[in-house]
């Protein structure tokens, strides 16, 4: 069959798209880059937040119309919002043939040869790390190794640990081995993906241990992760950072929240002031660090008071970027279950004073680098202009220079000319 990715959410989102392809592929069957084009229309969903659940669900609607122009077409959902809503999407889209959950795209194969209708498989597997897998890479010059699977936080707002199950970590030879294959491929950029790599653990060999062993690869260019918990971070870990020239100068460290009160509600199990010198440390460590993480805002509980004091933090800590979003109530975890839930109108309110407050910040951090060279790892073209080119320096800023598909997947020394909040301008 000719195959078809919509993928939405992280980049462990992505990276299980890559895998489910090179599943299918390994199969006989063939992936295209056109839906239009497809016998089996794959859609890999999100459900962090309420929002992305309610964009699939629209997508798969709008699909549908395919069915009745190709009486052989099939459409399946997988990832979490399979793994969380299974029942109710084949309940309620009676024209989707298969849901499938995140331990179980092995069967993918055989699921869309089966004869049943409407097939749900979406039983979490604790031991599956999909082993001896070379994923297929959609993106043509970056790579994402996934080091471990699952999360044993159990934040109170977070369904994650719930849908993709306990924490466990790939042999750390099998990361070795991707890594390698990765930059043997061509990719200069690669990101370790977990939902804490900070708790990696392959008998011995510790996250700082493994990063060790990459930076020592004779074929990589870069090395990024994400992500990383406050509570885990340890002095060794910034310490590798730090003496690693392979790994960038940047660093996704979500604080969440300014107060501690609602840190302690969270169940983040560090406070603002733990946070603070974990922050000092890095840039004392690496000055040339970007850090950027997720803040939420209207998370049960959370006063006028309480939303002040991540304000300040902000503006204290000044991140160079920040993911903000507001609190989305997710059935299944403690959160939801709060009686003191903030009215979703004030929930828009501070949400829209966080992003207003973090572009300012972030124009700032931008315009601090005019003047000064960087290095950018291009990517593709611009998308004002085909005599420009983008991509991204080692601190996880996006840049734009002049350039040609010649340019594409090469390493550029070039001068900061002029910033905006979103990009670095290098003409």
């Amino acid at each position: 069959m000719k195959f078809y990715i919509e993928t939405y959410g992280c980049q462990m989102n992505v990276a299980d798209s890559e895998l489910i392809a090179s599943i299918l592929t390994s199969a006989g069957h063939q992936e295209v880059n056109q839906i239009s084009e497809a016998d089996l229309i794959l859609f890999n969903t999100c459900s962090v937040r309420a929002h992305a659940e309610e964009r699939v669900l629209g997508r798969i609607q709008s699909e549908m119309h395919r069915k009745k122009e190709n009486l052989h077409l099939q459409i399946g959902v997988v990832g979490c919002m399979a793994q969380r809503l299974g029942k109710e999407i084949n309940k309620n889209n009676l024209a989707v043939d298969f849901i499938v959950g995140v331990d179980q795209y092995q069967n993918l194969p055989k699921i869309i040869i089966d004869e049943t209708e409407n097939t749900l498989l979406t039983k979490l597997d604790a031991t599956q790390l999909y082993k001896d897998i070379q994923p297929v890479y959609h993106h043509n010059y970056c790579a994402y190794v996934t080091i471990m699977r699952g999360c044993n936080n159990f934040c109170s707002y977070c369904i994650v640990p719930y849908l993709r199950g306990r924490e466990r970590s790939r042999p750390w030879q099998d990361i070795i081995q991707d890594t390698i294959s990765a930059g043997n491929n061509g990719r200069k950029d690669i990101t370790l993906l977990g939902q804490n790599v900070n708790s990696y653990l392959d008998g011995e060999v510790n996250f700082p241990q493994l990063l060790t062993k990459l930076n020592e690869l004779v074929n990589i260019y870069r090395l990024r992760f994400i992500t990383s918990h406050p509570k885990d971070l340890s002095e060794e870990l910034i310490k590798v950072l730090a003496n690693s020239a392979k790994i960038c100068e940047h660093i996704h460290l979500p604080v969440q929240s300014g107060s501690d009160r609602i840190l302690k509600t969270m169940n983040r199990n560090y406070t603002v002031q733990h946070y603070k010198t974990l922050v000092d440390k890095l840039h004392n460590s690496i000055p040339k660090i970007a850090i950027t993480t997720d803040i939420m805002t209207g998370f049960p509980g959370e006063t006028e008071s309480d939303f002040q004091k991540t304000l300040t933090l902000m503006e204290t800590l000044e991140f160079d970027d920040a993911f903000c979003y507001k609190f989305s109530p997710r059935t299944g975890t403690a959160a939801a279950t709060f009686s003191n839930q903030v009215p979703e109108s004030e929930r828009l309110v501070r949400l829209q004073q966080m992003i207003e407050l973090q572009r300012r910040i972030t124009l700032k951090k931008n315009k601090e680098q005019i003047g000064h060279k960087v290095e950018v790892y291009v990517e593709g073209y611009s998308k004002k202009s085909r005599k420009m080119v983008f991509g991204k320096t080692r601190d996880f800023k996006t840049a734009v220079l002049p350039g040609t598909e010649d340019d594409f997947g090469t390493l550029k020394q070039i001068e900061v000319r002029d910033a905006t909040a979103s990009t670095l301008i290098c003409f």
